[in-house]
């Protein structure tokens, strides 16, 4: 985000949770990057403080504006996450996000608490389809974004491919060289920015599927997985991923407590049932389940991962892009993969 559009976003986040009649005044602070002196004025009386940006609002974001700027009384950003509320909390600094919610108590009498229930998902973005989610998930991947490369590897039509890379050129995300010759192949362009719209993709597309829950018993979710889950799959020939937390937990462990086990498997194997409940030694229900199981989107999410311990996991940005549809404190483990393994980070 430009520089110049930092204050104007932190006046606004401000401005729309304080009473009518409350006017804010910003000035940056000498050396400041993202901080600023704010004057919050209520009739005569004057409310001064210090409030700095912290981006997104995610506990890595937050934790780096006051390693930066330690004078920083209230954090503005634009939808903080719940470790990083709690944090702020604990840390008795304020907090204000773009979303609408606020907690801040100035020394000098100010006190402004908001709180807003979670916002809805947004429908799917126009010009995503299954294709061009898994043209993207490949180009994040390390597939060459070329016509040839990306069918390969995905298993599309010619046509779906080429259709799928021109709307990634068309909104910025990959860029060709040159028009002809040796230099005319498509590179990415802003791998972050593709990121974030592949995930908003996925998450979006995902609500509208309804997986299938299983239980059994376990004494612990990623032995199980490891030692019995991974190998019976491959043993039956399925083609196949896991992804989530438990995918998370053996990539970049963050969460803790991990209760239920999210698996992709070939339409083949999620249409018989029975095969797949006695391969899993589970069985279908309805609530209470450890085991969620989808159907694979495809191909690059069952190949382009890595395999750890024997467990086939989706590549990571299938990975984070599936944490971050779940909010709370999985979207937290999905911005610790993003920074661990670098995804979305062009090389």
């Amino acid at each position: 985000m430009p520089e110049r559009r930092v204050p104007i976003r932190v006046r606004g986040a401000i401005n729309a949770v304080l009473p009518n009649g409350v006017t804010v005044d910003l000035r940056r602070r000498t050396g400041g990057a993202s901080d600023y002196d704010a004057i919050l004025q209520a009739g005569k009386v004057k409310h001064r403080t210090i409030v700095g940006w912290a981006g997104e609002g995610w506990p890595a974001d937050v934790e780096r504006l006051i390693a930066t700027a330690p004078n920083v009384n209230v954090v503005v950003a634009h939808d903080l996450s719940i470790g990083a509320r709690a944090w702020l909390t604990k840390s008795d600094l304020g907090w204000v996000d773009e979303i609408g919610r606020a907690n801040l108590s100035l020394p000098s009498g100010l006190v402004v608490y908001r709180d807003v229930t979670e916002p809805p998902r947004s429908p799917t973005p126009d010009g995503w389809s299954l294709s061009s989610i898994a043209v993207a998930e490949a180009a994040l991947s390390g597939v060459e974004p070329r016509v040839d490369s990306i069918e390969s590897a995905t298993r599309l039509s010619r046509g779906a491919t080429a259709k799928a890379l021109s709307m990634l050129e068309r909104r910025g995300f990959l860029r060709r060289g040159a028009r002809r010759g040796p230099e005319s192949a498509r590179h990415l362009e802003d791998a972050d920015a593709l990121l974030d719209e592949y995930a908003k993709a996925v998450g979006a597309l995902a609500s509208k599927v309804t997986p299938i829950l299983l239980h059994r018993l376990w004494r612990d979710p990623l032995d199980t997985l490891v030692d019995e889950l991974a190998p019976a799959l491959d043993r039956i020939g399925a083609t196949w991923a896991t992804s989530g937390a438990a995918a998370a937990a053996l990539m970049a462990p963050y969460l803790s407590g991990l209760t239920v086990i999210e698996l992709y498997v070939d339409a083949e194997m999620l249409a018989n049932r029975a095969n797949l409940c006695a391969a899993l030694g589970a069985q279908q229900i309805e609530r209470g389940h450890r085991i969620e199981v989808r159907a694979l989107p495809n191909r690059i999410t069952a190949t382009a991962g890595p395999v750890i311990s024997g467990v086939r996991c989706a590549p990571p940005a299938r990975v984070f892009a599936d944490l971050l549809a779940k909010g709370g404190r999985s979207a937290e483990a999905a911005q610790h993969l993003r920074e661990v393994l670098h995804v979305g980070t062009q090389t």
